[in-house]
């Protein structure tokens, strides 16, 4: 999927679209995930709502305690202190239970003996955030690693992948002064996981930067330019004996854009905008192909109300494929944008995209949304439709579309509900005219709905108990069944 920097805020405080793949690739990940912002109430104890309230839990319950659980509370507090060290903040955390699944990871029914295991999984956080004078920088790293005591529980993989590990982080740097903005942000993640799209378990890599910059010239005038990369490996692909092996494969998305706004009134912006960029991938054997593209758009931005923009734009875009015969979607082609963005406040906002360009081959679009229904339940909604070079065969793009929803609910003090349901499809499509010679492609659709229940017995102490039903994993059509309980510290 082609990508070019637009936006002048920093990468972490944009709002990312949560799709069902990354959801259940990333549900057996224990602790932070630092490289991206995406819907709290999925990732979160509690439905994100937990730790709102956790302090002023805490203070309430500090008046009416046991001597033990107080002497507990100030150790735990004590042990929290130690690892603050200036603008560095360690966060330590473990977590031990009992999970149960109906099949292994290649989609077999599973027995007495290999349906379930105790597990600890060990977790770190560290972040580091500082202002100096016009600057300001934000580093965050999180990893966690799950071990399971049963030897024959392979819900979660085989052989290296058995035992899910994973790591994230991210660094924001920013400078901002009356004229200039500069704005350098990186990602990076790497795990094991069930990728729906592949049908397989599979080791993700992957790594992205960004660098924006605007320069004010006069009140109605201003200038700038981005520069962006993302780098993706899929690699160990596991699948059912007999099935056709998936190769590793790399992709590299780099984009470069410049612009110049200009304000028509005070509600009004115009923007040129020139960007181009190039799409690669290489499969394990040898095999690369590329994607190059070159776009021209003209934007307009009105302001509706201090927190309601909408936007529109259009132009032209020419788009050279590299290694694929016969290209089919290259050549000169319109290209288009709209969207709306409402952020009334912190935890509740709408925002909707929709357009094609890059190296698009149909439309992207995307709706992320929350919303603070009551101060006790939140909502949340991904829909989205995206596309790249596919993971599984040369000359042909997987496009994705999904949805993803979920509510939480504060039941009593300290237990929090949380429910989350989402379906997404996969279509291949053919880059070239030529007729391609059994292309691998992954399941056509996948869909799950899990059920979370949170219990916050102290500040540093949780129990967590989820419910998780899916399509089955692999080529299996039995619906797949999880259940995992643990108790969670985090110092």
């Amino acid at each position: 999927m082609s990508t070019v920097l637009l936006s002048l805020s920093s990468a972490s405080a944009q709002q990312s679209v949560l799709t069902l793949r990354e959801a259940e690739f990333r549900h057996r990940w224990s602790g932070p995930q630092e490289d991206k912002v995406s819907t709290p109430q999925y990732f979160e104890p509690g439905g994100g709502l937990d730790e709102e309230s956790a302090a002023a839990e805490q203070i309430d319950a500090e008046n009416n305690q046991p001597s033990v659980e107080k002497t507990l509370d100030q150790l735990a507090e004590k042990i929290q202190r130690g690892l603050r060290f200036g603008p560095l903040d360690f966060q330590l955390g473990l977590s031990s239970g009992w999970e149960y699944s109906s099949q292994n990871s290649v989609g077999d029914g599973t027995d007495f003996n290999n349906s379930n295991s105790l597990f600890a999984a060990p977790t770190v956080g560290i972040l580091y955030e500082r202002e100096v004078g016009v600057w300001n920088v934000s580093a965050r790293y999180g990893a966690g690693y799950r071990y399971y005591f049963n030897p024959d529980y392979t819900a979660a993989g085989t052989a290296n992948q058995r035992n899910p590990l994973f790591m994230t982080g991210g660094v924001d740097v920013g400078y901002n002064t009356s004229r200039l903005t500069m704005n350098l942000n990186a990602s990076a993640s790497s795990g094991t996981g069930y990728d729906p799209v592949a049908g397989a378990n599979n080791w993700q890599t992957s790594t992205s930067a960004g660098l924006s910059v605007r320069y004010i010239i006069s009140d109605e005038l201003s200038a700038g330019g981005a520069l962006s990369g993302t780098y993706s490996n899929t690699a160990d692909a596991q699948v059912a004996p007999g099935e056709t092996s998936q190769p590793n494969s790399n992709t590299l998305n780099a984009g470069a854009s410049v612009f110049t706004d200009y304000m028509l009134t005070p509600k009004t912006n115009v923007r040129l905008l020139l960007s181009a960029g190039e799409d690669l991938q290489d499969f394990e054997g040898g095999i690369s192909e590329g994607r190059r593209y070159y776009d021209s758009m003209l934007l307009f931005t009105y302001q509706l109300a201090p927190k309601l923009s909408v936007d529109a734009g259009g132009g032209a875009g020419y788009v050279q494929d590299q290694n694929i015969p016969d290209p089919k979607y290259t050549g000169l082609r319109p290209v288009y944008t709209a969207g709306i963005n409402y952020t009334p406040t912190e935890k509740t906002f709408f925002k909707a995209k929709f357009g094609m360009q890059g190296a698009d081959v149909k439309p992207n679009f995307s709706l992320v949304a929350g919303w603070d229904a009551r101060e006790k339940t939140r909502l949340s909604l991904s829909v989205y439709q995206n596309q790249g070079f596919s993971s599984l065969s040369p000359d042909q793009y997987n496009v994705t579309r999904g949805i993803l929803g979920t509510v939480a609910q504060r039941l009593f003090k300290g237990i929090n509900f949380s429910l989350s349901a989402g379906y997404e499809q996969s279509d291949y499509v053919s880059l070239t005219n030529e007729k391609l010679n059994n292309p691998d492609e992954g399941p056509a659709s996948y869909w799950l709905a899990n059920a979370s229940i949170y219990w916050r017995l102290r500040e540093w102490l949780g129990w967590q108990n989820t419910m998780q039903i899916s399509a089955g994993q692999g080529n299996s059509d039995q619906i797949q069944t999880t259940f995992n309980t643990s108790l969670n510290l985090t110092f």
